[in-house]
């Protein structure tokens, strides 16, 4: 019974395709949503309107907090570490996708490191995921216990100038959403192509069979092992032609024969040529070889 082994290949190469072209929209619309935002195009603005509405804490509360000297943090879903963290991994996947499709066109990308890169993009998107819908507790007259206003209730609480950044928050957090979903797709599909086939098993059975047979030494084997070794490798050679279980009525040529007709320039080894040699006659042959046709005679006229 084979130890288990890692697959080097994966069951649906096609899908990988799909899968590329899918995650490079993604990694565009999520670059250009994150681009737009960084570094606080409409953060503090979208914090405000929702004060403004008591949906959340106020922006001035972190200034009021300071000046008391009671610091507080700012809220992680209005912070500029979100903002900066959904920047910098929009970028990395873009990177880590162009290096991806090279590797998978080089068949070099293999299921087991597409396991460790999957895994990682999946948990640092997840964080981003978590940063965009993490509550809002710093105020406790207004506290957002869970998600932000713009996603909760919508943009219809939006200020005229504020409607088309909602749109844009509610953008990125539905990117975020669909590359936390395809990433977990990646992850997946890389398991499932780790683990061998039964046909990925029996082949690997014979390899190590094969291997082991490679290995022996007729000195380490006993008179036993050594025939049990010798009638397999008889049992795995190919059957002659002439070998009445093997035989061919249209083919009554040997390997043997074959050999020496090709090498005697005979285009057509199947059937037997009656001008090569001169039955009985001692002759020898009854026309030319290839050397001497092309060649003539050697000069010591053999």
């Amino acid at each position: 019974m084979p130890r288990f082994f890692i697959t080097r290949h994966w069951r649906l190469p096609k899908l990988m395709y799909a899968l590329f072209g899918l995650e490079f929209l993604l990694t565009v619309g999520a670059l250009t949503l994150f681009g737009i935002a960084d570094p606080n195009t409409y953060r503090t603005k979208l914090w405000q309107n929702g004060a403004d509405q008591g949906f959340n804490s106020d922006p001035s509360i972190v200034l009021y907090s300071y000046a008391n000297y009671r610091p507080i943090d700012t809220p992680i879903v209005w912070s500029q570490f979100m903002t900066t963290w959904n920047t910098v991994i929009s970028v990395l996947g873009m990177f880590i996708l162009l290096v991806k499709a090279v590797l998978f066109i080089m068949h070099l990308f293999l299921p087991l490191l597409s396991l460790f890169v999957s895994g990682l993009m999946l948990a640092l998107y997840a964080v981003s995921l978590r940063n965009q819908s993490a509550p809002d507790m710093s105020d406790p007259d207004n506290p957002s216990p869970g998600l932000p206003w713009y996603l909760s209730k919508g943009c219809q609480y939006a200020t005229q100038a504020n409607e088309g950044y909602c749109m844009q928050a509610r953008g990125a957090f539905g990117v975020t959403c669909a590359m936390v979903a395809i990433f977990s797709v990646y992850f997946i599909y890389s398991i499932l192509s780790t683990i061998p086939t039964q046909r990925e098993r029996d082949q690997r059975a014979d390899d190590i069979e094969m291997k082991k047979l490679a290995e022996y030494r007729p000195q380490t084997m006993t008179r036993d092992e050594q025939r049990d070794m010798n009638r397999q490798i008889f049992l795995n050679l190919p059957k002659t032609p002439t070998t009445p279980w093997g035989r061919d009525p249209s083919n009554p040529m040997t390997p043997r024969t074959v050999a020496f007709t090709q090498l005697n320039g005979d285009s057509n080894p199947g059937a037997l040529n009656k001008d090569v040699y001169v039955a009985s006659s001692g002759q020898g042959p009854s026309r030319l070889l290839p050397f001497r046709q092309k060649y003539g005679d050697t000069p010591d006229g053999s």
